[in-house]
């Protein structure tokens, strides 16, 4: 396993192959701490075991309190289960509206079984299926990275908010 703390983001041209949670787990929360403008995300279920590990919500919480206008996307498929098993993205999306958007993938878009994470339009971390964990990261490849945020904008532009994921203060 490598040590994702030798990586900069925007700075670090290697391709990395992950085949396990926990190197998914370290390389996304990696990354996310090194980010300073925009966090996108596609995850079936947001992946509790990587997206709601402490080091990563912390990371998220960091890039808002810290930076100035930053920007964190979500596209998820379920969010009924999401927010029925709990978790705690969505939580901090809920206290942060203006910081963080999760949105419910468009039909057209069901049969899409990836996972990705693109870090400032130039680093990313990229499941072919979503259901596995062998993913390929890198943390400066401007090329790969523009060709995934391009896919991510035509499924954001027809996600639609999903009422699960809006907190309703009583």
């Amino acid at each position: 396993m490598d040590n994702f703390d030798d990586y900069k983001l925007a700075v670090t041209s290697k391709l990395i192959e992950l085949e396990s949670c926990e190197e998914n787990r370290l390389a996304v929360t990696c990354m996310a701490q090194q980010c300073t403008r925009t966090l996108d995300i596609i995850s079936r279920l947001l992946d509790p075991p990587i997206f709601d590990s402490t080091g990563f919500i912390e990371a998220v919480r960091q890039l808002v309190v810290r930076y100035r206008n930053p920007l964190i996307r979500v596209i998820v498929f379920d969010p009924e289960t999401i927010v029925g098993h709990g978790h705690r993205l969505v939580d901090l999306a809920g206290d942060l509206t203006s910081f963080i958007q999760i949105r419910k993938v468009s039909s057209e878009y069901n049969d899409y079984n990836e996972c990705l994470l693109i870090a400032d339009s130039v680093g990313y971390i990229h499941r072919k299926h979503a259901d596995r964990y062998e993913a390929t990261v890198n943390f400066n490849d401007r090329r790969q990275s523009k060709h995934l945020q391009k896919g991510f904008e035509g499924m954001w532009e027809t996600a639609i908010p999903d009422p699960n994921l809006r907190r309703v203060n009583l």
